[in-house]
């Protein structure tokens, strides 16, 4: 039995998919050494739903610095990305999403593709995929 703030946290999440969300290719992939990622014949590529979200920050670079000779820090300047998907929406999957798969936005004209770089997942089930820009398009 669900606990009210589990209801509650469904109900919320379903909102906030509902108003923000939209639609994405999910391609699993697998990783092989020397070769470029292929597709993952065990998991087929399927139609997911989240957010997407994007913006910019910033990414010290780390080293070191003797007193006098190094007056500040280097830093990057990034843009990070990823895409949150429900606990609903991720059991419906039927598999895990895992590092190296590949996510498309065909709602998105010239959006690029991207690949998963790290998953993130709540303890109420919800997933959040970190994305960087795919190098190799298909």
């Amino acid at each position: 039995m669900a606990s009210p703030f589990d209801t509650l946290d469904e109900l919320l999440s379903s909102a906030v998919a509902t108003a923000y969300g939209e639609a994405a290719i999910l391609t699993p992939r697998v990783a092989t050494q020397y070769a470029q990622r292929a597709a993952d014949e065990n998991r087929p590529a399927t139609n997911v739903w989240g957010v997407f979200s994007a913006g910019p920050g910033e990414s010290p670079i780390r080293g070191q610095a003797s007193a006098g000779e190094f007056s500040g820090s280097t830093r990057l300047q990034v843009m990070g990305a990823q895409f949150w998907m429900t606990a609903a929406q991720v059991s419906a999957l039927g598999f895990a999403p895992a590092r190296g798969d590949r996510i498309a936005f065909p709602d998105r004209a010239g959006s690029p593709v991207y690949a998963v770089a790290a998953i993130q997942h709540t303890d109420l089930g919800d997933t959040a995929l970190m994305l960087v820009r795919e190098d190799q398009p298909e």
